[in-house]
């Protein structure tokens, strides 16, 4: 067994070589594209296979490729918006799209407090976890110590320092993400399905699907590397990401169902279910996981911290520092780590993120509504979804 882990770890570090290979890192494309596929990947990839099984069983497959599609038609509105609403902000003339824009970024700002929060809860659950630590409450304190240290770093340092290290992240999440779809699929091959699968998919379950959105969501990111790359780029590497990520998502899913035929988890569903059920894939997968969880959720969350501080700054036109505003975001993430369980804060971000979209939407519909019919009634239809996920969207309960 361990053996098979060598071979895995190497193909792994191989992998990371390969992405930080200049001829691939220097590709502006490719640059664009890394940014929201590894936001969108990033803790949805941890949680998505437990939480899916446990809902719906056999119908986690379907499940997924819902919510893909769903994510993928956001991810439309908001491409049409970089390519006709940005040009319209930029112009500086109409009033109410300035308006709902300005309710946007309000709505992101409030979800990118519940995103941070969501991400350093995994990242602390799982150190947690893997060092077995008994003690309650250990998973707010670690929580809270890595929010005090970043609003210091924020206040005084600054995250400049930190960029290098959020690509080496990434770089590591998607190496490790590869080398764990490939040892699926050979454990798909190398095992029998059961003749019988039991299969149930109850209704009363889809307020709770919908308070999942968390975990395909980040593609929305590319909207807002306006500084770096041009509409069209933006636009095709937010594609290039949803595409790939839903492939990923599918194809993770699809072959992880498998382990639970043969496997089934027992006991409560956590946040860290996934390392018990990877250790019957190979013999380090609970390591590879764990050392992808915490690369992917610190980096995730200062990049989420990070931007979020320009963004309240923005919010408040300048009225509140991005300093200042750095506390007062890592305030609110602590009053939300020690107020709320994991899939409390899980279902809050998806509705605050599904309020973005709808804001998101309204601007497509007040741009399009004279000019593109079809685009009109595309983005009210994806805005009445995304506003059913604000209102009735649940937390899961173990």
């Amino acid at each position: 067994m361990p053996i098979v882990t060598i071979i895995w770890g190497a193909l792994a570090i191989l992998l990371v070589w390969v992405l930080s290979h200049p001829k691939i890192r220097n590709k502006p494309v490719w640059r664009a594209t890394v940014t929201p596929l590894a936001s969108i990947i990033g803790s949805g990839f941890l949680i998505a296979a437990p939480l899916l099984n446990d809902l719906s069983g056999h119908y986690a497959i379907y499940v997924m490729v819902t919510l893909c599609v769903f994510a993928y038609s956001i991810g439309q509105i908001i491409r049409w918006n970089i390519q006709h609403v940005e040009p319209n902000l930029a112009a500086q003339q109409d009033r109410h799209l300035l308006q709902i824009e300005r309710l946007s970024d309000i709505a992101l700002t409030a979800a990118y407090v519940l995103s941070v929060t969501y991400y350093l809860y995994l990242f602390s659950s799982f150190i947690v976890r893997i060092f077995s630590i008994q003690f309650s409450g250990t998973t707010q304190i670690i929580t809270t110590v890595v929010l005090l240290l970043m609003a210091f770093f924020g206040y005084f340092r600054g995250f400049k320092i930190l960029e290098k290290i959020e690509i080496f992240a990434v770089n590591i999440k998607l190496s490790i993400i590869t080398v764990f779809l490939c040892a699926l699929l050979f454990f798909n091959l190398d095992h029998q399905a059961p003749s019988h699968v039991p299969s149930s998919f109850d209704m009363k379950h889809i307020p709770i699907i919908m308070g999942l959105l968390i975990m395909i969501q980040g593609f929305e990111t590319s909207r807002y590397l306006g500084k770096e790359y041009s509409a069209e780029i933006r636009v095709k590497s937010m594609r290039n990401a949803q595409l790939l990520s839903t492939g990923i998502y599918i194809i993770f899913i699809l072959l992880f169902s498998l382990v639970f035929q043969l496997h089934p988890l027992s006991g409560e569903i956590s946040d860290t279910s996934v390392i018990d059920i990877a250790k019957y894939v190979f013999w380090g997968a609970p390591i590879f996981l764990f050392i992808a969880a915490v690369t992917s959720q610190l980096s995730a969350a200062l990049a989420d911290f990070a931007g979020n501080g320009g963004l309240v700054n923005e919010v408040s036109q300048q009225r509140v520092s991005v300093k200042v505003a750095y506390i007062f975001i890592a305030a609110a993430c602590i009053f939300l780590v020690w107020s709320f369980d994991i899939f409390e804060i899980i279902s809050f971000a998806s509705k605050g993120f599904a309020l973005y979209y709808f804001f998101q939407c309204l601007s497509s519909m007040w741009v399009h509504f004279r000019i593109a019919k079809a685009k009109f009634v595309f983005s009210l239809c994806v805005g009445i979804l995304c506003l059913l996920v604000v209102l009735f969207g649940q937390p899961f309960e173990s």
